[in-house]
């Protein structure tokens, strides 16, 4: 059974970890342009920290309808914040339109190369990626 910890809402984003040990992201501003800013960055460095309690884990991200953007600062702490560094060792990215996909993989290629990185149209195979992926580091498979 899987049962979510706890769940950390800032703003229109939410965060949650389950069982599995994946670090689960959403954001929730769907039809409406973010602009990730610096102090949003703080936010989730701390809301990450807290339910990682500092553990390794892999990153769902769900940006399916988000419209957005950030600085070339806002990504230069996003990339290279050491809490970010120390917990994620992973991410699967969940989206459904090109924009999305070409600014994650500009921010990747440019500010944050070295975490490996899926970007996926369906859910559900994101997840088993991270699972795979967790279970790997865990000694399994």
């Amino acid at each position: 059974m899987i049962t979510d910890k706890r769940i950390i809402i800032i703003n229109k984003t939410r965060f949650w970890t389950d069982s599995r040990g994946i670090l689960f992201c959403e954001f929730q501003n769907k039809g409406t342009y973010l602009t990730l800013e610096v102090d949003a960055i703080e936010k989730y460095e701390k809301a990450i920290s807290e339910l990682s309690q500092g553990n390794p884990m892999p990153f769902l991200i769900d940006v399916r309808d988000v419209q957005s953007n950030f600085s070339i600062e806002t990504a230069k702490l996003f990339a290279n914040n050491v809490v970010f560094k120390k917990i994620r060792i992973s991410e699967a990215y969940v989206i459904n339109s090109i924009n999305t996909k070409l600014l994650i993989n500009t921010y990747k290629r440019i500010y944050e190369p070295t975490t490996p990185f899926k970007i996926f149209k369906d859910y559900d195979e994101a997840l088993e990626y991270l699972i795979k992926v967790k279970k790997t580091l865990d000694g399994g498979i």
